[in-house]
């Protein structure tokens, strides 16, 4: 990745120093790397076979000090130190029961009927933010392309939209979701959680595995709370970029992979950047990348979730102009 747009360690040790992700590494302390292009370190902070997860902490560059919670079968995408501890063989065993148990499928479908109900609550909620816009006379001189180019967001705008979702008590469970997104959006399954409302919503299927943690429902993070947080957001960001006379955006998104480059994975979130410069810093990968693309797309603005310009979590640590958009799965690109 490019120096300008991601932290990297230029000295890093070769692939051959370390060996494959695979279930025994899972051994708290065992040190060893995230398989992206940077090689981002990491050391085994918890496993937790009742929810089919490990946990590992970031040791380096911009998300340092981050703890990640991932699915068991995440392991392999990662390597590990050749001097690692090693599990002994019935914890090994109770890993792969554990992994076998949370790998199953789910998929919800999206009712043409919730969809429409959807849309009215999310046309009042433009109203609503309409109303609190308009009522402050720096909005309309914000040029979003000068934010683009500088890859900053609005600090005006972080405090109108938690006035926004406040009214509502939905900031604090803002804050949880956006650091949780910009960190890692698989850490845990508090993404997940908006993923399958966001289908009993009508606005997008969710096509992926089964809920690990039997409280990824409970208060404050119930279905209706998920529901109002995200109609919410989609009402804000919808109307602020309609207010700034754009009907669409140009959006962009890049993988750089090892090995063959295939599909993304599915996903009801999708992360993009409105930056080429963050695009090709993606594109660009590391030494090892074999294979690697760029799409650019023009997006509707009724897809925009989450934007860097008002999401003071997207600008803490990464200067990635960032762009969150409902998928859509008809679309040949995001």
């Amino acid at each position: 990745m490019s120096d300008a747009i991601y932290q990297s360690d230029p000295e890093a040790a070769p692939d051959t120093e370390f060996v494959a992700g695979e279930l025994s590494w899972l051994v708290v302390g065992n040190r060893g790397r995230l398989l992206d292009a940077r090689r981002t370190p990491i050391t085994i902070t918890a496993v937790l076979p009742a929810t089919g997860s490990f946990e590992v902490e970031i040791g380096a560059f911009e998300d340092a000090g981050a703890r990640w919670e991932l699915a068991l079968d995440q392991i392999e995408r990662f390597q590990f130190a050749r001097a690692a501890a090693t599990a002994p063989a019935d914890a090994i065993a109770a890993f792969r029961a554990a992994a076998e148990k949370f790998d199953r499928p789910l998929r919800i479908e999206c009712d043409p009927g919730a969809r429409e109900r959807t849309f009215g609550r999310i046309a009042a909620a433009r109203a609503s933010a309409r109303a609190l816009l308009t009522r402050d006379p720096l909005i309309a001189s914000i040029d979003p392309a000068a934010n683009i180019e500088r890859r900053d967001g609005e600090p005006r705008l972080y405090t109108l939209l938690e006035e926004f979702l406040a009214a509502d008590g939905l900031s604090e469970l803002d804050r949880s979701f956006s650091q949780t997104f910009v960190s890692n959006p698989g850490s845990g399954e508090l993404v997940k959680g908006h993923a399958i409302v966001l289908a009993e919503l009508g606005l997008c299927p969710y096509d992926g595995k089964v809920v690990r943690n039997p409280e990824l429902f409970a208060e404050p993070w119930s279905k209706p709370r998920r529901a109002g947080h995200l109609i919410a957001r989609l009402g804000f960001v919808q109307e602020l970029w309609s207010l700034w006379g754009y009907e669409a955006v140009t959006l962009y998104r890049a993988a750089a992979t090892d090995g063959q480059l295939g599909p993304p994975p599915r996903s009801s979130f999708v992360s993009t950047t409105f930056s080429r410069d963050v695009a090709a810093a993606h594109f660009e990968g590391g030494a090892a990348t074999q294979a690697a693309a760029i799409w650019r797309q023009r997006t509707p603005v009724d897809r925009l979730f989450m934007t860097f310009l008002e999401t003071g979590a997207m600008n803490q640590r990464f200067r990635e102009a960032e762009a969150v958009v409902i998928a859509d799965p008809l679309s040949g690109t995001f």
